[in-house]
This record gives C-alpha cells, structure tokens and sequence, in this order.
C-alpha cells in the first residue's frame, strides 16, 4: 500500500508578500498621519486632528501654557493624596476636615463614578458643574498611561479663562479640589497609545451636574453613584 505523504503549503509569493508589507506601511503611514503627528507635535495636515479632538493636548515647544501659569498661580485649590479608592462621605469629610475645607450647614455630598474604554487616540472630556467653594473629593485611575489635562473654567469668561491645574501623561490621579470659581470643573483625558485604556473616576463632593464634550458635542450628564453602575469594575485604584 502506498503511503501518501502530505505536501508542504506552497510559500507566498514574492507578489503578495510585496503587497502585504505596502499595506502595513500604509496604514503604519496613515496612523502617523492622522493620529501620532497632530496628538503629539500639533501637525494636522489633513485636518483630521482637530476634527477628532487630537490636537487639543498637543505641546507648543517654546510656547508658555497661559491655562497652566494662571492655574498653578493658585493656591488652596488642589490638595493632592495618595492615590486611593472609592470613599464613603464620612471618610471624605474627614480628608475636607483635614485639608481645611469647611462644608455648609446641612451639605449634601453626592457621589459620582464614571467609567470609559478609551480607543487608541480617543479623547473625552468630563466636568463637574461647581459654585465659587465647593469642594469635592476625587480619585481616577486607568489601566495604562492617560494624557490628562485638568482645568475648570468659569460661568463667566468661558473658555478663554480657562485655568489648568495638572497637564501630564498619568495612570492615576487623587486629590480633593476646592471650585476657585463657580464653573465647570474637570479633566481631558486622551489615550495616546495604540491599545484600549479603561478609565474609572469616583467622587464625591457638592457637584450639581456634570457634562460630558465628545465629538458630539456637549452633553448633560446626571450624577451616578458607584452602585448605579454595579462594582463588576471595582473601584478606582491606583499602583
């Protein structure tokens, strides 16, 4: 009886492999193009950049950052912590106790947690609406690196005065923030690898809404509490 012996696949040719590798540098080129070039050095030949919010953390070699002068020009402000998890309102009494934040009479603190997968260069923008003194207790914390930009600006003025706190490539951050104004108050995050980032903020604090800017637009977004949205993520902590 005569055996059969199985035969070897035949290689790609050298055609495909040609047209394969033209590919991978394409969309390599492509990428760089309209992602990597207008995220990181501000370049947006095609426009595209702006369109999907890449070039708002961009860096301006030589150029003063105005927002984070006038920000980091505060004081009492910004109370740093150890990065940390998701608190009850008799933990971040005590931690606004500590760091000389008096609360109103009979203040009602609100609890907030808001979670995201961010795609490779994807960015969001979440604030807290705030008056002039309002403290709020936060900590967030994501499973690879986040370009961050946290600033608030006014009711009046808008945009242009705008203050920037912290602008920085982070996994985590914790702190307890006093409203230098009344406004909006929050952060922009952007994830400037190429692999998913999940993002995960918790806080607490006299917060009266909050908003959400996409590519969308501006959105209102009601308050959620940790237990509105289920533990199966589990809290925000950091390493």
């Amino acid at each position: 009886m005569t055996e059969t012996v199985p035969t070897a696949p035949a290689p790609p040719s050298r055609k495909k492999l040609l047209v394969g590798t033209a590919a991978a540098i394409g969309v390599a080129a492509i990428a760089l193009v309209v992602f990597v070039l207008p995220a990181e050095y501000g370049i947006d030949p095609t426009g595209a950049g702006a369109a999907l919010g890449l070039t708002q953390l961009a860096g301006q070699d030589g150029k003063e950052n105005i927002y984070l002068k006038r920000g980091q020009a505060r004081t009492n402000v910004l109370f740093p912590l150890e990065a940390s998890g998701e608190q009850d309102r008799v933990v971040v009494n005590d931690l606004f106790a500590e760091k000389g934040v008096t609360l109103p009479a009979n203040a009602q603190l609100k609890p907030d947690r808001f979670q995201i997968e961010l795609l490779p260069y994807e960015g969001i923008e979440l604030k807290y609406v705030l008056d002039k003194g309002a403290p709020m207790w936060f900590s967030w914390y994501a499973n690879g690196p986040v370009n961050v930009d946290m600033h608030s600006h006014p009711f009046d003025g808008g945009a242009e005065a705008t203050e920037s706190f912290v602008i920085a490539d982070l996994r985590n951050q914790s702190a307890v923030y006093v409203a230098p104004f009344s406004g909006i108050h929050g952060w922009y995050w952007q994830n400037r690898t190429m692999q998913p980032v999940k993002l995960t903020l918790d806080a607490v604090g006299l917060m009266t809404g909050s908003k959400i800017f996409d590519q969308g637009g501006e959105h209102d977004r009601p308050l959620s509490p940790p237990s509105a949205e289920g533990a199966a993520a589990g809290p925000a902590s950091g390493a």
